[in-house]
């Protein structure tokens, strides 16, 4: 439900629209629901610098203004998730423009690469399964080795991309030398890639740290899984490069 008619005279039509969404988060949160939903948990990965106490209350300040639904799960332990309504989704071509704009503005700007300089990612996936887009002004996605994409926009930017296509594999490298992060297609190892997560689970608790792991998804079923499971945060696929390196950014950040 929208938010009831205020008694505010507008000079503008821009003032109601920075009336809703207006300030330092507001579309920063928007931006991150525009394709699906994220639990408060990931949204507070997701947007360093920001509190609980004020993203609980940009949250409830968008849902009351009817841009995002808040959904309960009943599931042990219960699962909460924020997602765009059908009216919030009209504000997404808004948040996708100043996107655009900000890369556009600032086009020498390294969005969250300064950050991952000299770390190590590692990344599992099958070659064939993950979909990437090419560059943010392609609209299709086409199939493409994450591996060897990350390592064409990471490692010319002094980060270490570790690309293996298997679970044992993956394992190796983790015993050998523990990267900074790891990233995981779902879709490509099924079940093989929860048994993953609880063995890196295991790890950080004999090494006393903690490995961020990011997932990427296909569906609903694996988003609402691979949290519980132990995966930090979760990106929905096709993706845009410039939202993975961000996410990674945030993680090694809070890991360091």
């Amino acid at each position: 439900m929208r938010a009831s008619q205020l008694a505010t005279e507008y000079n503008c039509p821009v003032q109601v629209t920075l009336e809703v969404i207006g300030g330092k988060w507001k579309c920063v949160i928007l931006w991150w629901l525009r394709r699906d939903a994220k639990r408060f948990g990931e949204l507070r990965l997701l947007i360093p610098g920001i509190t609980q106490k004020v993203l609980t209350q940009q949250l409830r300040e968008l849902e009351r203004d009817g841009l995002i639904r808040r959904e309960t799960y009943r599931e042990t332990p219960p699962r909460v998730e924020y997602s765009l309504t059908p009216y919030g989704e009209t504000i997404r071509p808004i948040t996708e423009l100043m996107c655009d704009w900000g890369k556009s503005h600032k086009s020498e700007y390294e969005f969250g690469y300064l950050r991952l300089k000299g770390l190590r990612i590692l990344v599992v996936a099958a070659e064939a399964e993950v979909r990437v887009k090419r560059s943010s002004t392609v609209s299709e996605a086409c199939p493409e080795d994450i591996g060897n994409r990350l390592r064409i926009v990471l490692e010319e930017r002094n980060v270490h991309v570790i690309a293996v296509v298997s679970v044992r594999a993956a394992l190796e490298v983790l015993l050998q030398q523990p990267p900074q992060a790891l990233v995981v297609d779902i879709g490509a190892l099924g079940e093989d890639s929860y048994a993953l997560i609880r063995q890196l689970r295991n790890l950080s608790v004999e090494q006393g740290g903690q490995i961020p792991a990011l997932a990427l998804t296909n569906n609903d079923l694996e988003r609402s899984r691979v949290i519980k499971e132990g995966f930090q945060v979760h990106l929905a696929k096709p993706f845009d490069p410039v939202e993975l390196v961000a996410i990674l950014a945030s993680l090694t950040s809070y890991s360091q």
